[in-house]
């Protein structure tokens, strides 16, 4: 993973429990909301928040609790792994700039969720703009086979531990960075806390959501699903047999 430059952050946490990346570029305004809604939960000491800048002045950040460091690689899975690299916390949670911690998370709340869960990851779920609620969690019928992403990335929280043992976010992708992070972490059997529970509110103008993306995310999530076609293959059979078991044990004790 790429190194990174601490550059400025004066109330520096020694032992987090939870700490924030967020990425920015060129998106002082969306940088700015979420910051703004991440400033209470600075107030204690078991939260950190470290941004991973590639062009915001430093002075637009205000608040000494946040820690600011200069993006030393090219592209959005590398500013991640950079983020990866600097946190000190327990968890994880990835809330890039123009996304914003959801009002309605009480930052008491999750942080007795997380010291109580054995999951490796907590997944909420988010609040569109310009929706009127936030978008529940998917049934579970739909979350396995993970033929699509449905953690969503701003609403997942994730052990560093784990993110650290699975190498983090591969450079190769662009935009699905993440789809094969979840497919790695998944296939390695990573337990999982689903809440229909609001933890942010996603900023719909991101990369991933642009009109002029859309062909390159659709290749990138193909590729990635191509990429994992064994593990997938191995997974569905194992699952098929576990259903055959029990189907013929039903049958036999009819």
């Amino acid at each position: 993973m790429a190194g990174h430059a601490l550059v400025s952050g004066k109330n520096a946490l020694t032992n987090p429990w939870l700490s924030i990346v967020t990425v920015t570029q060129d998106d002082p305004a969306g940088l700015e909301r979420t910051l703004a809604s991440t400033a209470a939960w600075l107030e204690g000491p078991a939260v950190e928040q470290i941004v991973i800048d590639a062009s915001v002045p430093l002075a637009t950040i205000r608040n000494p609790a946040v820690q600011v460091a200069r993006q030393q690689s090219h592209g959005i899975a590398a500013a991640f792994n950079e983020g990866l690299q600097a946190a000190k916390g327990e968890w994880v949670w990835f809330l890039n700039s123009g996304d914003a911690a959801h009002p309605q998370l009480s930052r008491e709340w999750l942080l007795q969720l997380l010291s109580a869960t054995a999951a490796d990851i907590v997944a909420g779920t988010v609040h569109y703009d310009g929706d009127v609620a936030p978008r529940p969690a998917r049934l579970l019928r739909e979350q396995w086979p993970p033929l699509i992403s449905w953690i969503p990335h701003p609403a997942a929280i994730v052990r560093r531990r784990v993110l650290m043992q699975a190498g983090g976010f591969d450079k190769q992708w662009r935009i699905a960075m993440d789809f094969d992070l979840w497919l790695r972490l998944l296939l390695q059997d990573a337990r999982v806390d689903v809440l229909s529970v609001p933890f942010a509110i996603f900023d719909v103008t991101g990369v991933s959501q642009r009109p002029e993306t859309r062909d390159l995310l659709a290749r990138e999530n193909a590729g990635v699903i191509w990429r994992h076609k064994r593990g997938l293959a191995r997974s569905w059979l194992a699952t098929g047999r576990r259903l055959a078991r029990t189907l013929f044990k039903a049958w036999l004790q009819r």
